[in-house]
């Protein structure tokens, strides 16, 4: 029977669909489409107008260039300002359909760089409206966009439905997640191939070798003597916290945060006997939170470190044809993941007075008794063949994730292209063909992250082939400050996690900010990767992240008292993020 608390969410659930159905504007009709574009610039002003023809039938288009001279009197001088827009003459109205023209301006005959804040446009439609496209800088060129709408006040009522499902976890993430393609199927947004070829992206291959890779390290206990063989060389109880962020962040790089939090919070409380003189130190606070927070914040550093930052890279590849490599994402996200492990750091130092704690005696010893610590090591034994092994193949995943694409030739080698994804599964195949893991294994890796995965995908795909993702952003753009733009996405981000899954908060924000980039005159890939490592900065709810879950179920702190201390590293974090690393991948980018 339906609880009346379940049965309101369930109500609130239809009345926001509902709202977002009657919101939405329609899908397109066929017919004519014209077309006005202003360049207003300082010293550049000119007009010109093209139309287009919108069919239901399949069409075979042929290339049109419409070209508009003028003479613009610059003081003493009149300049010759000739636009011309490069497209096609018809499009079919079908799913995912862009009507793309290029946009060059010549000045004097010279090609002219014009900033896409500087262009308006107008589209007037067959059926009396009129409406706005996107002005965008698309692979280095300037770009008139307008998405034709197929469906779109379905797909917005089938996005708001799955988000608030997510949000609300009235039914499992799981089933919400696999309701996505049955949905998508059943109403004619998509086919059947379509709809379920996102449960196997290459994103989806590269999860499931990475918790294949994840499990062979924690079946073997290979995760375990990596982290006690790195403390038994630390010598007091002030540098072991800073040593166990760093393992903490380092084993998070490869396996799942929530895996690393769930091995690593076990070997600090056990540390943390023979340091305190009394359990719940704040010193035993800070460790407990330290371990939490790397977790998170070393997941962020790769791509299959944490569920956002592989649905940003292949929503990407999807809606903007940007591919980014295992290294091009590091070499994104790593400033951001050294710099908030530093501050998290200091921080807790701080925070916890932990200088004083030891000086007070209020910690057992000054320097580690590393005996109990050892006693694991022996119990653990030499390191087994099985060990060696699954290091041998982490090694060789590694550097062939790493070299995928390089940065910047060597001796005229950019990397060997192998898709990340069949890496992870060549693996996954030795992993299996050296009897390192057997049938049972397949059984305790997270099946259900990837089928969210999937539904996360094609979520993201249905709004934008529905040309839903281009509306949103034109009315987004009535702000055109970038930086504060990405400021108000990363707290967005962190608002929607609070609620949601860091999963949920990625699935839902970034196929909505790729767009975005474009529009603004900067990389796609900048808002892509904000959203996705703002949406794991959520530090202060303890159901934010699952690392902080662990954290708080040690029974060291109170829900509020991880509330406060949480709240302002995760503000400082999304300033970090929009202010710091932001302008560094500007110049990057």
């Amino acid at each position: 029977m339906v609880s009346w608390k379940k049965g309101i969410v369930i109500l609130l659930i239809v009345l926001i669909s509902s709202f977002g159905y009657l919101m939405t504007p329609p899908s397109h009709y066929p017919g004519t489409y014209f077309t006005k574009i202003s360049v207003n610039e300082d010293s550049v002003k000119a007009v010109i107008n093209f139309s287009f023809d919108v069919l239901t039938s399949e069409v075979e288009p042929k290339t049109v260039s419409y070209v508009n001279q003028s003479f613009v009197r610059e003081e003493s001088n009149v300049l010759n300002v000739t636009v011309v827009a490069t497209g096609y003459d018809k499009y079919t109205l079908k799913p995912g359909v862009k009507v793309d023209y290029i946009l060059r301006i010549y000045v004097n005959g010279t090609l002219h760089e014009v900033n896409p804040i500087n262009v308006k446009n107008t589209v007037f439609t067959p059926d009396g409206r009129v409406e706005e496209g996107l002005i965008l800088i698309h692979r280095n060129e300037l770009v008139f966009r307008f998405a034709l709408r197929y469906k779109s006040r379905i797909a917005m009522t089938v996005f708001l439905l799955i988000a608030a499902l997510w949000l609300t976890e009235i039914i499992p993430l799981v089933a919400s997640a696999i309701l996505v393609p049955v949905i998508a199927v059943i109403l004619g947004m998509t086919s059947t191939k379509e709809a379920l070829a996102p449960m196997f992206d290459p994103v989806i291959a590269l999860f499931l070798g990475g918790f294949l890779l994840a499990r062979a390290m924690s079946k073997y206990e290979l995760d375990k003597r990596l982290s006690l063989s790195v403390i038994s060389r630390t010598r007091s109880p002030t540098v072991l916290i800073f040593v166990l962020m760093m393992i903490t962040a380092f084993l998070s790089f490869w396996m799942s945060n929530t895996a690393v939090a769930a091995l690593m919070i076990p070997i600090a409380l056990a540390l943390l006997k023979s340091i305190e003189r009394f359990s719940g130190s704040n010193y035993g606070k800070a460790v407990i939170l330290g371990v939490a927070y790397s977790a998170t914040i070393g997941g962020m550093g790769t791509i299959i470190g944490s569920p956002p930052n592989a649905i940003a890279v292949s929503m990407l590849r999807d809606i903007a044809g940007i591919e980014l490599s295992f290294l091009g994402w590091m070499l994104l996200s790593l400033p951001f993941t050294i710099i908030m492990l530093i501050i998290a750091y200091f921080y807790l130092y701080k925070i916890f007075d932990i200088k004083n704690e030891v000086k007070s005696g209020k910690i057992a010893l000054t320097s580690l008794d590393r005996d109990s610590i050892k006693l694991q090591l022996v119990e653990l034994g030499p390191m087994k063949l099985e060990e060696k092994i699954t290091t041998c193949i982490l090694v060789v995943a590694v550097l062939l994730w790493m070299t995928q694409k390089l940065p910047f030739p060597i001796l005229g080698w950019r990397g060997h292209g192998i898709s990340y994804g069949i890496i992870a599964l060549l693996a996954g195949v030795a992993l299996f063909s050296t009897n390192i893991l057997d049938a049972k294994d397949i059984n305790k890796i997270s099946w259900e992250t990837l089928l969210i995965f999937g539904g996360g995908i094609l979520l993201g795909n249905l709004i934008v082939s529905s040309g839903i993702s281009e509306w949103i952003v034109i009315n987004v753009l009535t702000i055109r400050n970038p930086l504060f733009i990405m400021i108000i996405l990363g707290f967005l981000s962190l608002i929607v996690t609070a609620f949601a899954s860091n999963t949920a908060s990625a699935v839902i924000l970034i196929p909505l900010v790729i767009p975005l980039g474009a529009a603004l005159g900067i990389n796609p890939i900048i808002p892509a990767v904000i959203v996705a490592l703002a949406s794991s900065t959520d530090f202060a709810l303890p159901i934010g992240t699952p690392p902080t879950m662990l954290a708080y179920s040690t029974g060291y702190f109170k829900f509020r008292e991880m509330i406060k201390i949480g709240f302002l590293l995760m503000i400082i974090g999304i300033l970090i993020l929009t202010l710091v690393i932001m302008p560094l991948w500007l110049l990057y980018l």
